[in-house]
Protein backbone atom coordinates (compact mmCIF):
# COMPACT_ATOMS: atom_id res chain seq x y z
CA UNK A 1 0.00 0.00 0.00
CA UNK A 2 1.36 3.80 -1.02
CA UNK A 3 1.85 5.79 1.88
CA UNK A 4 1.11 10.00 0.84
CA UNK A 5 3.55 12.12 2.56
CA UNK A 6 2.27 14.99 3.71
CA UNK A 7 3.85 18.69 4.88
CA UNK A 8 3.66 19.13 8.11
CA UNK A 9 2.14 22.90 9.22
CA UNK A 10 5.81 23.72 10.90
CA UNK A 11 7.28 22.98 7.22
CA UNK A 12 4.49 24.56 5.57
CA UNK A 13 5.42 28.01 7.65
CA UNK A 14 9.02 27.79 7.25
CA UNK A 15 8.54 27.21 3.24
CA UNK A 16 6.20 30.76 3.47
CA UNK A 17 9.10 32.44 5.19
CA UNK A 18 11.77 32.02 2.94
CA UNK A 19 9.86 32.98 -0.17
CA UNK A 20 8.85 36.29 1.80
CA UNK A 21 12.54 36.52 2.51
CA UNK A 22 13.89 35.95 -1.11
CA UNK A 23 11.03 38.43 -2.32
CA UNK A 24 12.14 41.09 0.10
CA UNK A 25 15.71 40.49 -0.66
CA UNK A 26 14.87 40.93 -4.52
CA UNK A 27 12.87 44.77 -3.63
CA UNK A 28 15.99 45.26 -1.81
CA UNK A 29 17.79 45.24 -4.47
CA UNK A 30 15.83 46.57 -6.72
CA UNK A 31 15.37 49.58 -4.53
CA UNK A 32 18.96 50.00 -4.28
CA UNK A 33 19.76 50.07 -7.93
CA UNK A 34 17.34 52.51 -8.33
CA UNK A 35 18.71 54.79 -5.88
CA UNK A 36 22.05 53.99 -7.11
CA UNK A 37 20.51 55.08 -10.59
CA UNK A 38 18.89 58.06 -10.11
CA UNK A 39 22.35 59.17 -7.94
CA UNK A 40 24.29 58.55 -11.05
CA UNK A 41 22.13 60.32 -13.06
CA UNK A 42 22.63 63.40 -10.61
CA UNK A 43 25.82 63.55 -11.25
CA UNK A 44 25.85 62.95 -15.08
CA UNK A 45 23.91 65.95 -15.55
CA UNK A 46 26.12 68.05 -13.10
CA UNK A 47 28.85 66.76 -15.09
CA UNK A 48 27.29 67.74 -18.18
CA UNK A 49 27.05 71.20 -17.12
CA UNK A 50 30.54 71.29 -16.69
CA UNK A 51 30.23 72.88 -13.06
CA UNK A 52 32.63 72.60 -10.91
CA UNK A 53 32.18 72.53 -6.90
CA UNK A 54 33.48 75.97 -6.30
CA UNK A 55 31.02 77.06 -9.62
CA UNK A 56 28.53 75.86 -8.08
CA UNK A 57 29.01 77.67 -5.02
CA UNK A 58 28.88 81.17 -6.41
CA UNK A 59 26.04 80.32 -8.71
CA UNK A 60 24.17 79.30 -5.61
CA UNK A 61 25.21 81.94 -3.24
CA UNK A 62 24.85 84.43 -5.77
CA UNK A 63 21.21 83.22 -6.61
CA UNK A 64 20.68 83.37 -3.25
CA UNK A 65 21.41 86.46 -2.32
CA UNK A 66 19.18 87.88 -4.93
CA UNK A 67 16.32 86.50 -4.24
CA UNK A 68 17.11 87.68 -0.35
CA UNK A 69 17.31 91.29 -1.58
CA UNK A 70 15.49 91.22 -4.46
CA UNK A 71 18.21 92.02 -6.72
CA UNK A 72 19.62 91.08 -9.87
CA UNK A 73 22.04 88.17 -10.04
CA UNK A 74 24.34 90.20 -11.88
CA UNK A 75 24.47 92.87 -9.02
CA UNK A 76 25.85 90.24 -6.47
CA UNK A 77 29.93 90.56 -5.97
CA UNK A 78 31.33 87.88 -3.92
CA UNK A 79 34.65 87.87 -2.84
CA UNK A 80 37.38 86.00 -4.15
CA UNK A 81 38.02 82.59 -2.05
CA UNK A 82 41.12 81.59 -0.75
CA UNK A 83 43.03 79.62 -3.18
CA UNK A 84 44.37 77.33 -1.56
CA UNK A 85 40.88 76.00 -0.13
CA UNK A 86 39.40 72.67 -1.65
CA UNK A 87 35.73 72.66 -2.23
CA UNK A 88 33.97 69.05 -1.99
CA UNK A 89 31.23 68.24 -3.80
CA UNK A 90 27.83 68.04 -2.45
CA UNK A 91 25.68 65.75 -3.36
CA UNK A 92 22.67 67.84 -1.51
CA UNK A 93 21.52 71.17 -2.15
CA UNK A 94 23.75 73.56 -0.52
CA UNK A 95 22.01 75.52 2.47
CA UNK A 96 22.31 79.61 2.99
CA UNK A 97 21.60 81.95 6.04
CA UNK A 98 23.19 85.39 7.46
CA UNK A 99 24.78 83.76 10.78
CA UNK A 100 25.76 87.28 12.02
CA UNK A 101 23.95 90.75 11.63
CA UNK A 102 26.07 91.53 9.00
CA UNK A 103 24.00 90.88 5.48
CA UNK A 104 27.75 90.75 3.91
CA UNK A 105 28.46 87.02 5.90
CA UNK A 106 26.67 84.11 3.92
CA UNK A 107 27.42 80.53 5.77
CA UNK A 108 27.14 77.87 3.19
CA UNK A 109 26.60 74.04 4.47
CA UNK A 110 26.08 70.52 2.50
CA UNK A 111 24.57 67.80 4.54
CA UNK A 112 26.55 65.18 2.28
CA UNK A 113 28.88 65.44 3.08
CA UNK A 114 29.15 67.97 6.48
CA UNK A 115 30.50 71.00 5.58
CA UNK A 116 30.45 74.77 5.48
CA UNK A 117 32.32 77.70 4.76
CA UNK A 118 32.06 81.81 5.20
CA UNK A 119 31.72 83.85 2.06
CA UNK A 120 32.12 87.86 1.62
CA UNK A 121 29.56 89.33 -0.34
CA UNK A 122 28.43 93.05 -1.07
CA UNK A 123 25.57 94.61 -3.87
CA UNK A 124 26.54 97.64 -4.83
CA UNK A 125 24.49 100.47 -4.37
CA UNK A 126 22.22 99.20 -1.70
CA UNK A 127 22.46 100.29 2.13
CA UNK A 128 25.26 98.52 3.70
CA UNK A 129 26.86 97.06 0.10
CA UNK A 130 30.42 97.96 -0.60
CA UNK A 131 30.76 100.51 -3.69
CA UNK A 132 33.34 98.77 -6.27
CA UNK A 133 36.34 100.31 -6.92
CA UNK A 134 35.21 101.96 -10.09
CA UNK A 135 31.99 103.36 -8.47
CA UNK A 136 34.34 104.99 -5.51
CA UNK A 137 36.94 106.99 -7.76
CA UNK A 138 34.05 108.03 -9.86
CA UNK A 139 32.00 109.58 -6.53
CA UNK A 140 35.32 110.99 -4.94
CA UNK A 141 35.79 112.36 -8.93
CA UNK A 142 32.26 114.48 -8.32
CA UNK A 143 33.19 115.18 -4.60
CA UNK A 144 33.86 119.09 -4.08
CA UNK A 145 37.08 119.38 -2.63
CA UNK A 146 37.11 121.07 0.68
CA UNK A 147 39.81 124.07 0.83
CA UNK A 148 42.20 125.00 3.88
CA UNK A 149 44.98 127.85 4.51
CA UNK A 150 47.81 126.70 5.72
CA UNK A 151 51.36 127.40 6.23
CA UNK A 152 54.18 126.08 3.73
CA UNK A 153 57.80 127.51 3.36
CA UNK A 154 58.29 131.04 1.44
CA UNK A 155 61.68 129.29 0.31
CA UNK A 156 63.96 127.13 0.71
CA UNK A 157 64.66 126.41 4.60
CA UNK A 158 67.11 124.71 6.68
CA UNK A 159 67.48 122.99 9.89
CA UNK A 160 68.22 124.94 12.52
CA UNK A 161 67.03 128.08 11.53
CA UNK A 162 65.06 130.59 13.65
CA UNK A 163 62.02 131.48 11.60
CA UNK A 164 59.77 134.91 11.20
CA UNK A 165 56.74 135.83 9.06
CA UNK A 166 59.41 136.54 6.34
CA UNK A 167 60.03 132.56 6.00
CA UNK A 168 56.43 131.36 5.18
CA UNK A 169 53.19 132.17 3.75
CA UNK A 170 49.51 131.36 3.95
CA UNK A 171 47.92 129.12 0.56
CA UNK A 172 44.29 127.64 0.03
CA UNK A 173 45.05 124.05 -0.95
CA UNK A 174 42.72 120.93 -1.23
CA UNK A 175 42.39 119.12 1.97
CA UNK A 176 42.49 115.59 0.22
CA UNK A 177 45.88 114.44 0.10
CA UNK A 178 46.94 116.68 3.04
CA UNK A 179 48.96 115.35 5.95
CA UNK A 180 48.45 115.68 9.30
CA UNK A 181 49.39 118.29 11.72
CA UNK A 182 49.59 120.89 9.05
CA UNK A 183 50.16 124.58 10.48
CA UNK A 184 47.74 127.25 10.18
CA UNK A 185 48.53 130.19 12.02
CA UNK A 186 51.99 132.45 11.94
CA UNK A 187 51.98 132.46 15.38
CA UNK A 188 52.80 129.08 15.45
CA UNK A 189 55.97 129.45 13.43
CA UNK A 190 57.00 132.25 15.66
CA UNK A 191 60.42 131.83 18.40
CA UNK A 192 60.89 128.10 16.70
CA UNK A 193 63.26 126.40 14.96
CA UNK A 194 63.22 123.89 11.85
CA UNK A 195 64.16 120.60 12.88
CA UNK A 196 64.73 119.42 9.13
CA UNK A 197 65.15 120.90 5.68
CA UNK A 198 61.90 122.10 4.17
CA UNK A 199 61.75 122.66 0.41
CA UNK A 200 59.82 125.76 -0.70
CA UNK A 201 56.32 125.71 -1.03
CA UNK A 202 56.02 122.13 0.95
CA UNK A 203 53.59 122.87 3.89
CA UNK A 204 54.77 123.01 7.38
CA UNK A 205 53.81 120.44 10.20
CA UNK A 206 54.05 120.71 14.02
CA UNK A 207 56.69 118.27 14.28
CA UNK A 208 59.26 120.11 11.76
CA UNK A 209 59.93 122.42 14.39
CA UNK A 210 60.09 123.08 18.36
CA UNK A 211 60.81 126.12 20.34
CA UNK A 212 63.94 128.26 19.91
CA UNK A 213 65.99 128.77 23.29
CA UNK A 214 65.46 132.25 23.78
CA UNK A 215 67.44 132.25 27.22
CA UNK A 216 70.59 130.97 28.31
CA UNK A 217 72.02 130.48 31.66
CA UNK A 218 74.12 133.49 32.76
CA UNK A 219 72.45 136.38 30.75
CA UNK A 220 70.73 139.23 32.31
CA UNK A 221 67.25 139.11 31.37
CA UNK A 222 64.66 141.53 31.24
CA UNK A 223 62.25 140.17 33.83
CA UNK A 224 58.01 142.25 33.73
CA UNK A 225 55.90 142.11 37.00
CA UNK A 226 52.12 143.40 36.88
CA UNK A 227 51.09 143.51 33.11
CA UNK A 228 47.91 141.70 34.01
CA UNK A 229 46.91 144.14 36.58
CA UNK A 230 47.95 147.91 34.91
CA UNK A 231 51.14 148.02 35.79
CA UNK A 232 54.15 147.09 34.98
CA UNK A 233 57.62 146.93 36.88
CA UNK A 234 60.86 145.40 35.06
CA UNK A 235 64.17 144.30 36.59
CA UNK A 236 67.03 143.06 35.13
CA UNK A 237 68.04 139.30 36.51
CA UNK A 238 70.05 136.53 35.73
CA UNK A 239 68.78 133.16 33.86
CA UNK A 240 69.51 130.19 36.14
CA UNK A 241 68.57 127.58 32.87
CA UNK A 242 68.16 127.94 28.86
CA UNK A 243 64.66 128.26 28.39
CA UNK A 244 62.30 128.27 25.41
CA UNK A 245 59.47 130.43 24.43
CA UNK A 246 56.66 129.56 27.00
CA UNK A 247 58.91 127.46 29.14
CA UNK A 248 58.97 128.34 33.32
CA UNK A 249 63.05 129.22 33.92
CA UNK A 250 64.93 129.88 36.90
CA UNK A 251 66.05 133.55 37.82
CA UNK A 252 67.91 135.01 40.10
CA UNK A 253 68.48 138.80 41.36
CA UNK A 254 72.03 139.82 41.86
CA UNK A 255 71.45 142.74 44.35
CA UNK A 256 69.44 140.55 46.56
CA UNK A 257 70.34 136.62 46.19
CA UNK A 258 66.83 135.92 46.05
CA UNK A 259 65.50 133.28 43.38
CA UNK A 260 62.47 134.19 41.36
CA UNK A 261 60.60 132.09 38.74
CA UNK A 262 59.40 133.07 35.21
CA UNK A 263 57.61 132.29 31.95
CA UNK A 264 59.85 133.23 28.73
CA UNK A 265 58.24 135.32 26.22
CA UNK A 266 60.76 136.20 23.83
CA UNK A 267 64.44 137.35 23.65
CA UNK A 268 66.13 137.57 26.40
CA UNK A 269 62.45 138.27 28.07
CA UNK A 270 60.57 136.71 30.40
CA UNK A 271 57.41 137.60 32.63
CA UNK A 272 57.45 137.01 36.42
CA UNK A 273 55.18 134.32 38.17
Amino acid sequence: MNTVKTSTPMNTRLQMLCRLLDQMALRGLWLGAVLWMSGAVAMAASQAKGLSPAKVLHQSVTEWVAKEQSVAPDAVVLAPLDSRLQIRPCEKPLAMDLPFSSTETVRVRCAQPVWQLYVRVSVPGRPGGRPSVAAAAQAEAKAPAEKRSVLVAAMPLQRGMILTEAHVRQVEVDTLNMPPNVLEQVSQVMHAELVRDIRADAPLRAQDLRPTVLVKRGQLVLMSVGQTQGFQISARVEAMQDGRFGEQVKLKNRESGRILSGTVTGPNKVEGL
